[in-house]
């Protein structure tokens, strides 16, 4: 009967994801669905609080992870203590192939009731849910920050012990959109088998085997979310989106009286452009085919402001762009820049869907 902690697995037994991940071709968000802590009888007689906290290391922040406090409850032995919470553990991150992340999901023994006190302040105050939400990484460093020097106080102010660290260690080229389960147990437990847990229609953890029970082991049990596009609240505190709108907003609210003008808008318009894809490239939190379909979307828009002023020209759908416009948006016609356009509006649409299902 094994004790320690088990690699994460993915739930074969599962409803079928809302949306698939597609490598460099979509984002996707962490969860913690559920977590339970296990604690014998005899384990650790003098033990009071056990701590639920984790912490998110990826190679999109290699310099930095981010903390979360997610509960502190009183140990009930022999009495599964259940997170009871859904968690967002990562913001949106691009699907990238060569990326990865970890994830570790931390138990901590407190021994010392003179912070028993201190405790109750904070979950009266709701203080652990509020050091659970990082809407921005901006406010994760924050609240990583927090939450270090809150488990260093308890850690001091009373006997700490780690027990074992529940770790998952994921290859972004190799994420699916589901549920992942990693679990262990401090004593000899006998663990379930794989094939016999299963995550049921209403998003419950199930086991149904028969000589082993999940109920006595330690477990976190992760879902992975996927979306096609963001949306665009995500971009409006970038410097390229800034410039990206800015440029454009004053062509559209110009009118060009005559060629020359309209030459020296198209000028200042592919000027702005190549700017706008030298600084947005170099962002790795989006996705390259994102910002090629936001610039197609700008461009397009330009084209109609300005093409009404064409004489000796005529456009065609099979007209080949500008060799620098093919080498900015990865297109290659007319056609093609209007294909992206459409492709950028359906995955927005199916997204703000997505978003609506997972409510968030």
């Amino acid at each position: 009967m094994p004790t320690g902690a088990s690699q994460p697995f993915y739930l074969q037994d599962q409803p079928t994801p809302p949306s698939q991940l597609e490598l460099d071709n979509s984002y996707f968000l962490v969860k913690l669905h559920d977590a339970q802590a296990f604690f014998q009888a005899n384990f650790l007689k003098n033990a009071d609080l056990v701590i639920f906290s984790s912490s998110v290391t990826s190679s999109f922040q290699p310099n930095s992870s981010t903390q979360s406090l997610h509960k502190i409850s009183t140990i009930q032995r022999n009495t599964p203590c259940r997170l009871g919470l859904s968690t967002n553990l990562t913001d949106w991150l691009p699907a990238k192939s060569g990326d990865s992340l970890r994830i570790n999901i931390k138990y901590t023994v407190l021994q010392g009731r003179p912070i028993q006190k201190f405790v109750n302040h904070m979950q009266q105050a709701d203080l652990v849910a509020k050091l659970s939400l990082r809407p921005d990484w901006a406010v994760a460093v924050k609240v990583t920050d927090i939450v270090g020097k809150l488990l260093s106080f308890l850690a001091q102010e009373g006997k700490q012990q780690d027990l074992f660290p529940l770790v998952m260690d994921f290859n972004v080229a190799d994420l699916r959109a589901g549920y992942y389960l990693v679990y262990g147990s401090h004593s000899d437990e006998l663990w379930p088998p794989p094939q016999f847990l299963k995550i049921d229609a209403n998003e419950r953890l199930i086991d149904n085997s028969f000589k082993s029970s999940l109920s006595r082991l330690s477990y976190a049990v992760i879902r992975v979310l996927g979306i096609k596009r963001l949306r665009q609240e995500e971009f409006r505190d970038e410097p390229w989106w800034q410039l990206l709108q800015t440029v454009k907003e004053n062509i559209l609210n110009t009118d060009p009286t005559d060629e020359r003008e309209r030459r020296e808008l198209l000028d200042e318009w592919s000027f702005s452009l190549q700017q706008v894809s030298g600084l947005a490239y170099k962002r790795r939190e989006f996705l390259l085919s994102e910002i090629q379909q936001i610039l197609a979307v700008a461009q397009t828009e330009v084209e109609q402001k300005l093409r009404p002023q064409v004489t000796a020209e005529s456009f065609d759908a099979e007209d080949e762009l500008p060799d620098e416009l093919q080498d900015i948006l990865g297109v290659e016609t007319e056609q093609d820049l209007h294909n992206l356009v459409r492709d950028y509006q359906d995955a927005l649409e199916v997204s703000q869907q997505l978003l609506k299902q997972y409510e968030l």
